[in-house]
């Protein structure tokens, strides 16, 4: 086993190792986005929402960006990738580099309706967009709108997956009623357009009333990936996530199941994500999740060959890790990693709600790989 170095955990020369703190933004409710590197350059962003709430009929959102060029130690103030219209809300985001370096924001239309109102005025889903650069968010293409499959509600949520080939993927989740339906958005060129829609239909069918949201997809190589979805419908007390895969290039996916390595308490769940590490040839899954009733950001690992094989029971609880302590059992949450060259270390951002849900802000954290030989030794590495 090779000795854990920074150099070998941390390939693109950041030695940073505390969490960063990012208040200076320019909403007070900053909150729900992801945190992506380019490949080609090391160049790292995180986009967000911004807004003066959570939601709110009177709060319209702005898409914003903050990059940093010397591996996650500072950020950028944030700058306006989109401007809302007049009573037109942008929420949940996706989406992420490809591996050539063009950087993709996914998001969803919303209007929050007005309640008060005589009579009241109904919220309604307006449409899914997304938008690319091929400038590291210095300039924008015109951006486009994407099929929603009819459904009367709709959001995207996870990083933008790059399968080779120009062929890319992001995953998304609707409704209607109380249907909820999981998809993915298939490019074939690059994503000059994501032009077919993948119904996620597994084998075994699982129930569409399951109350199945934001999702976080993996590629596993070899035209396997994993995907697992938020759940958010308690059992015995706890939240837990659904685990489904696909081995041919997401044609097909077969339902593995619930996961069993943490019961996530609080009255609300958060979404996982999923990252791949190469450990000397063999390919290791990291799952980081917040459990926002012991208010802690966690990790925990399994080998990739046993979760496609084993399903959600090869989640090694033993290798369970704290990231963060939010000391905030709110809305926080909605972390997303990078592993540079698939390594131990990863960076991430995580969002910490403050007060109530009137105040969130980023939050920049680093993979606590203190203790990573014992992961290894738990994996039978």
């Amino acid at each position: 086993m090779a000795d854990l170095t920074p150099e070998n955990y941390w390939p693109l020369g950041s030695t940073v190792q505390e969490t960063t703190i990012l208040t200076n933004g320019v909403k007070q409710y900053e909150h729900f986005g992801l945190i992506s590197v380019n490949p080609t350059n090391g160049y790292s962003v995180i986009f967000y929402r911004g807004g003066n709430s959570h939601v709110g009929s009177n709060d319209y959102g702005i898409i914003y960006l903050r990059y940093s060029t010397d591996g996650g130690s500072t950020w950028s103030y944030p700058e306006s990738v989109v401007v809302s219209e007049a009573n037109v809300d942008l929420r949940n985001l996706g989406g992420g580099y490809d591996n050539t370096g063009k950087l993709f924001i996914f998001y969803a239309r919303y209007f929050p309706g007005h309640p008060n109102q005589k009579p009241p005025i109904p919220t309604q889903w307006l449409s899914m967009n997304y938008l690319y650069s091929i400038n590291d968010g210095q300039t924008w293409n015109a951006g486009s709108v994407l099929s929603t499959m009819s459904q009367n509600w709709y959001s995207p949520y996870g990083q933008i997956i790059d399968a080779g080939n120009d062929v890319l993927y992001q995953t998304w989740y609707a409704g209607s009623g109380s249907t909820y339906k999981l998809y993915l958005y298939k490019s074939i060129n690059g994503g000059t357009s994501f032009s077919s829609v993948i119904d996620i239909n597994p084998n075994p069918p699982h129930n569409t009333n399951l109350v199945l949201t934001e999702s976080s997809m993996v590629n596993l190589g070899g035209g396997c990936f994993l995907l697992l979805v938020r759940y958010d419908t308690k059992i015995n007390n706890y939240f837990y996530y659904y685990q489904f895969k696909s081995e041919d290039n997401c044609v097909t996916w077969q339902n593995q199941g619930i996961t069993s390595f943490e019961g996530l308490s609080s009255n609300y769940s958060a979404p996982p994500y999923l990252s791949f590490i190469n450990y000397e040839g063999v390919g290791i899954v990291a799952c980081y999740y917040t459990n926002r009733g012991t208010q802690k950001l966690n990790v925990v690992f399994g080998l990739a060959k046993d979760l496609l094989d084993n399903g959600p029971i090869s989640w090694n609880a033993s290798t369970i890790k704290e990231v963060l302590s939010y000391n905030s059992d709110l809305f926080s949450g909605y972390q997303s990693f990078f592993h540079p060259i698939n390594q131990y270390k990863g960076i991430g951002v995580c969002f910490k709600e403050a007060v109530s849900n009137s105040i969130a802000y980023p939050v920049i954290v680093f993979t606590n790989i203190s203790g990573m030989k014992n992961v290894l030794v738990a994996l039978g590495l």
